[in-house]
């Protein structure tokens, strides 16, 4: 409880009011550390409690003070002005009693200068803007006191290394220093050495469990687009953020599922401050059901409704995974992430399982009826809301065609609206049209299964994975429906699967031939001779580039 710690009573006041209680593991372990004026480094994911960690102490060791012009007593910067926002924002209730200015790039330079001429006693700052403040002599951080860096990893892969390292020198060398960040490399270590005093480091990221669940969907390039849509219908709760990794696809995916019936906007580094703003200031409000943006929209986002993440692409490390997923299971609500993956990206998923010492679930791209269903209920939510005024002009209508049971003009009306039947999807890879099928028996080889399906009338096998209790086949949904394929082929049971295919094998651990972990063949298969052909002559190609 917040009131076992030497907090003025004002803060503790403040902290009821917003019904905040219970310190999280973060605060736990820094606050009896901080409030004693000792310096920390703290690890901690995104979304634990870290701006109450470093605000609270601003809020008890800082006394309002007057006096135009007077010098900034604390600092806080951080990576982005959103974070800069947020932060400026939690502070603004906790420590009232203080007057603080945010200055940030992307936005004119006349009311900031106004508000650090007039005096202040708290900085919220980034980089840029604070280092440019800074040689103008518009900021003077020489009665600084408090020194915070947040998300001190995200400067440094910002490019902000420099900058940080010339503020902090511009403040007096006995101020108290709190940096905070989920990961230390070289730089962040270098930082405490050279700028702290004995810091204490405090880790909970191994103590602090994530708080949302983590789903590797297999969804191949061609179909991902279709999927990432079912996901957002089926799952997006709220509200969701799509992640990729390149403004185009952002752009593109925007397109996409605007024209598939979501309330999307993108968010990436090419939209001005105002642009912004008012794209997140309409997500808040749900008036927008997902954002699609690169890694800049998991730098300094604050928004507690997000019930689901989803990674477009995999990002190119684990600190960037972790930032962008953390923007879901906040504020004491259960998150979702959803990785989209294709066959080829295992390898790349198990070192990212690996690294995080933590196994995702496996999953399946939505099936088709729930697809419909959630539509559906989506569809009766908004006509409640609608206003008495709009359902009016509609009831002779409506209450005609129930009256004449026209079914058939009803289910027309639900189909032009909602969409019509849902194609059929592969458990395996997410494409369209095809059917996964799942064989138990002892299976050997890949060859095996394409010999049961044959015999069972299939003439068209897409992709085979092995697993340990027999194996997982794709076939036309055509030749499904044409054959009601569910019966017994020697010691083979033939079903339709409805679970994520699990315990997936290669062929080498069943002691069969074959390379890799399934087969992609069509029309019955593939020509291994012709395959070799083609592998040769691409070499033979590349080695003329």
């Amino acid at each position: 409880m917040f009131n076992n710690y030497p907090l003025p009573e004002r803060v503790l006041e403040a902290l009821v009011d917003r019904g905040i209680t219970t310190p999280t593991p973060i605060q736990t372990e820094t606050l009896p550390l901080s409030l004693a004026g000792e310096d920390i480094i703290g690890q901690a994911r995104t979304g634990t409690g870290k701006t109450l960690a470093f605000g609270l102490p601003i809020a008890t060791h800082l006394e309002a003070a007057k006096g135009k012009g007077r010098a900034p007593r604390a600092l806080v910067v951080t990576p982005t002005r959103e974070l800069a926002l947020q932060v400026s924002g939690e502070l603004a209730w906790l420590a009232a009693h203080l007057d603080i200015v945010t200055i940030y790039g992307g936005t004119g330079y006349g009311q900031q200068l106004r508000s650090l001429s007039q005096g202040c006693d708290v900085v919220v700052a980034t980089p840029g803007r604070a280092l440019d403040y800074l040689k103008r002599r518009a900021l003077d951080l020489s009665q600084v006191k408090i020194a915070v860096l947040d998300e001190a990893d995200e400067m440094l892969s910002m490019g902000f290394k420099e900058d940080v390292e010339t503020i902090l020198s511009a403040t007096p060398s006995e101020r108290q220093t709190l940096i905070f960040s989920a990961t230390l490399p070289k730089w962040t270590q270098r930082l405490v050495r050279s700028h702290t005093q004995e810091a204490n480091h405090v880790d909970v990221m191994g103590g602090d469990s994530v708080s949302y669940r983590e789903t590797v969907v297999e969804a191949e390039t061609g179909v991902r687009p279709a999927v990432l849509s079912d996901v957002l219908h089926v799952q997006g709760g709220e509200g969701a953020i799509v992640f990729t990794n390149t403004k185009a696809e952002v752009d593109k995916l925007r397109d996409m599922l605007v024209a598939d019936g979501h309330k999307v906007e993108s968010l990436h580094g090419d939209l001005n401050q105002v642009q912004r703003e008012d794209v997140l200031g309409r997500f808040r409000k749900g008036l927008l059901t997902a954002l699609v943006g690169t890694n800049v929209a998991a730098r300094g986002l604050d928004i507690p409704q997000v019930d689901l993440v989803v990674h477009y692409r995999l990002p190119d490390d684990a600190a960037n995974y972790q930032h962008r997923s953390g923007r879901t299971g906040r504020a004491g609500r259960e998150g979702h992430v959803v990785i989209l993956t294709s066959n080829r990206e295992r390898r790349q998923i198990g070192q990212l399982e690996r690294t995080l010492s933590r196994r995702f679930e496996r999953g399946i791209p939505p099936l088709p009826e729930h697809v419909r269903d959630a539509k559906l209920q989506r569809a009766l939510g908004l006509a409640k809301q609608q206003p008495d005024g709009d359902k009016a002009i509609w009831t002779d209508l409506a209450q005609r065609l129930i009256q004449d049971a026209d079914h058939d003009t009803l289910s027309g009306l639900l189909a032009a609206f909602l969409g019509g039947a849902p194609a059929q999807r592969s458990l395996l890879t997410g494409e369209e049209g095809q059917t996964t099928l799942a064989l138990r028996g002892d299976v050997r080889s890949v060859g095996q299964v394409v010999r049961v399906l044959k015999e069972a009338g299939v003439h068209n096998v897409g992709r085979i994975q092995l697993s340990k209790e027999g194996a997982f086949a794709d076939i036309p949904t055509d030749e499904h429906d044409a054959h009601a394929i569910n019966h017994d082929v020697d010691d083979w049971h033939i079903s339709q699967a409805t679970q994520p295919p699990q315990n997936l094998v290669s062929p080498q651990d069943k002691g069969g031939q074959g390379r890799g972990n399934g087969y992609k063949g069509r029309k019955g298969g593939f020509d291994k001779r012709k395959k070799y052909q083609r592998n040769r002559s691409n070499r033979s190609a590349h080695a003329h580039d």
